[in-house]
């Protein structure tokens, strides 16, 4: 005899991107509403999991964690933080080709 069980379970699935359109979305906020910028600054914790309009914020883990980490008292502070975190984050990394080897020693 087979039993079949049924679990039901509410799964939540977050989909996070490579790229900074969550941040951005998250500034477009602060710039749009001055309550928002304010939470943003004093309680970075709460504006996101509180989100902003109806909306939520979908951020990977490193981007809340180093949003939370950001001490600014201004979006221009905080924007300027997350510009420099977010160059060095994306700069395209430079090979360094080994000095023993050089185009001279190519096969023709």
């Amino acid at each position: 005899m087979l039993i079949n069980q049924v679990i039901n379970r509410r799964l939540t699935v977050r989909e996070t991107r490579s790229d900074s359109s969550e941040i951005n979305r998250l500034l477009a906020a602060a710039v749009v509403s001055t309550r928002f910028c304010n939470l943003l600054l004093n309680d970075p914790a709460r504006a996101i999991a509180d989100g902003f309009a109806g909306e939520q914020f979908v951020l990977s883990e490193d981007e809340q964690d180093f949003i939370l980490s950001l001490r600014a008292s201004s979006l221009k502070e905080f924007a300027a933080q997350l510009c420099d975190h977010l160059s060095r984050r994306y700069a395209p990394t430079q090979s360094k080709v080994p000095e023993s080897f050089n185009k001279d020693s190519w096969p023709m």
